[in-house]
């Protein structure tokens, strides 16, 4: 169950509980009369809080619920929003255009600054138990690194890279095939496949085709906060490194 409370700039808020299967939508209704611009709904077990802001996209956040953490996904566009997730210990990340992500923190604060607007969202739960598994080995907050490989490719990037440098390429597929557990691909099926779609999901373009993709996803990925401290280091544990 999440309780999220909500806010549009400082004098129009609420609450709303989700239970575990439903959601909260923060999308896009501009039918909403001038004097009227926030409205909330209730659909089977879902809650839609819609705001009459052009440039918010439809929709902008969603915040599932399940089983075990609560899942955060990015749909507002890239146009000029400031969009930020920031833990209660101050851990904060810029999740970009169609990523989702992990909420692995109660209390997290989700925001999106627009040059006269700003919408937050403060998500609160109660984390789940941690369980050992069959292997006897404790299952880690690591699971929203599984859904795309662009964006475990990058966690595992960061995570193994030295602090002024970046890993090697071969290092780096290596690691990437033993999480997956298949076999590494060729360099061009990995560049192509993994590494390329990786820069592209976070709008970053090569100046030049022969220049280092690894060197720019990890430097952007530090430059935003991607990856929370504490997901590095459990990428770091299970990798053994």
């Amino acid at each position: 169950m999440l309780r999220i409370a909500w806010s549009v700039g400082p004098d129009v808020g609420g609450s709303t509980v989700v239970e575990p299967g439903g959601k909260l939508v923060l999308a896009r209704r501009m039918t909403l009369p001038e004097q009227r611009p926030v409205a909330v709904e209730e659909i089977g077990g879902s809650a839609y809080v819609l705001v009459r802001l052009p440039y918010l996209s439809d929709p902008a956040v969603v915040v599932q619920s399940g089983p075990g953490h609560p899942v955060l996904h990015r749909g507002q566009r890239a146009n000029g929003v400031v969009m930020e997730v920031v833990t209660p210990d101050g851990d904060a990340s810029t999740p970009v255009p169609g990523q989702r992500m992990s909420l692995t923190a109660p209390g997290t604060r989700i925001s999106l600054r627009f040059p006269d607007q700003t919408l937050e969202l403060v998500v609160d739960f109660d984390p789940p138990t941690l369980r050992p598994s069959g292997t006897g080995t404790v299952q880690l907050d690591v699971d929203a690194l599984q859904h795309d490989d662009a964006w475990l490719v990058a966690a595992i990037a960061v995570a193994i890279s030295p602090d002024n440098g970046v890993v090697s390429h071969a290092q780096l597929k290596e690691a990437f095939a033993r999480w997956r557990d298949e076999p590494e691909r060729s360099d061009g099926a990995f560049d192509r496949n993994v590494l390329r779609p990786a820069l592209e999901a976070r709008g970053v373009e090569l100046p030049g085709p022969r220049l280092n993709k690894i060197l720019y996803l990890v430097e952007r990925c530090r430059r935003t906060h991607e990856f929370p401290p504490r997901v590095l280091e459990q990428v770091r544990s299970r990798l053994g490194a």
